[in-house]
């Protein structure tokens, strides 16, 4: 009777513990990864190979070992799924563990030919003239009547899908306040480059230094015949 009772006492007390579980929050079950998320990855065996990283604005993460992931639309039971699969071609049996540790929140990024390229804060009624000027203005290589702007919506099936909107921040600049766009909440703007300015750099990478020694060898060659 003692030993009866003591295995029910035994079970009535690990009745009344918390049950732990390996499983994701359901709140974070139901997000979708997103560009300037903070994502902690645990690596187990592999402690080495655990790191924090931040969702770029083009939506990948880079993890040790593996280099560059997409990680943006996903959900984090998805992006656990892939980071399994990846680390157990180096790890036996891995275990991975993926905390949202910050959530991305009323910001907008900017990259490109740009002084400051970035996350800024976003607030309802933002446009892009106002975010450019933040980012202290494009550089003078900047191609700016062809801005794209990277756009998340939601689709069917609850998925998300990019939508490029275009920008002519020139025509801004010229006083058409109505192509001053109006952003949302985690758009990414993109400046480009001016082509003639990669063709211009590239004559001064890889031609000018050959020039130059041409010009030296036939100043040489005719400073030896004259001597």
């Amino acid at each position: 009777m003692k030993i009866t009772a003591l295995a029910l006492s035994i079970l009535t007390l690990f009745s009344s513990m918390p049950v732990f579980s390996l499983e994701l929050p359901e709140a974070d079950k139901e997000y979708f990864i997103a560009a300037g998320d903070v994502i902690n990855i645990n690596v187990q065996p592999a402690e080495e190979f655990s790191k924090e990283v931040t969702v770029q604005p083009d939506g990948t993460i880079e993890i040790p070992l593996l280099g560059s992931v997409k990680a943006q639309g996903l959900r984090a039971d998805e992006l656990q799924k892939i980071l399994t699969a990846k680390f157990s071609k180096y790890v036996a049996n891995p275990t991975i563990t993926i905390t949202l540790r910050k959530l991305s929140s009323n910001r907008v990024a900017i990259i490109g030919q740009i002084n400051g390229t970035g996350y800024f804060e976003y607030h309802e009624g933002m446009r892009l003239l106002e975010l450019v000027a933040q980012a202290g203005g494009p550089m003078d290589n900047a191609k700016t009547d062809q801005i794209r702007i990277f756009r998340s919506v939601r689709g069917s099936g609850d998925r998300l899908s990019q939508e490029i909107v275009k920008a002519d921040l020139k025509a801004v600049f010229n006083g058409k306040m109505d192509k001053n766009i109006q952003l949302l909440n985690g758009d990414i703007v993109y400046v480009p480059r001016k082509p003639f300015y990669t063709a211009t750099k590239w004559i001064g990478e890889a031609f000018m230094p050959w020039a130059t020694l041409l010009t030296f060898l036939v100043t040489a060659s005719i400073i030896a015949k004259k001597n």
